[in-house]
């Protein structure tokens, strides 16, 4: 699955909030974050309440890096 230009960006935001894992508010984001986690580049599961616990994979670090690098 290739990264969206959308997607790096949200990639880009998750990594900002802290890419070891965080839970966050999905009412918002529950679409984008799904997609990213089909593509494996996040592990997401539901925490409840419209939460979500997140944590970057390697292949997510993998494409930031190379974004950076372009």
């Amino acid at each position: 699955m290739m990264l969206s230009e959308q997607g790096l960006d949200f990639l880009k935001q998750l990594r900002a909030a802290g890419e070891r894992g965080r839970t966050i508010q999905a009412s918002n984001i529950r679409v984008a974050l799904d997609r990213l986690a089909k593509g494996g580049f996040v592990v997401a599961r539901t925490t409840g309440l419209e939460l979500v616990n997140y944590r970057i994979t390697q292949r997510g670090r993998d494409a930031l890096v190379e974004c950076d690098l372009n």
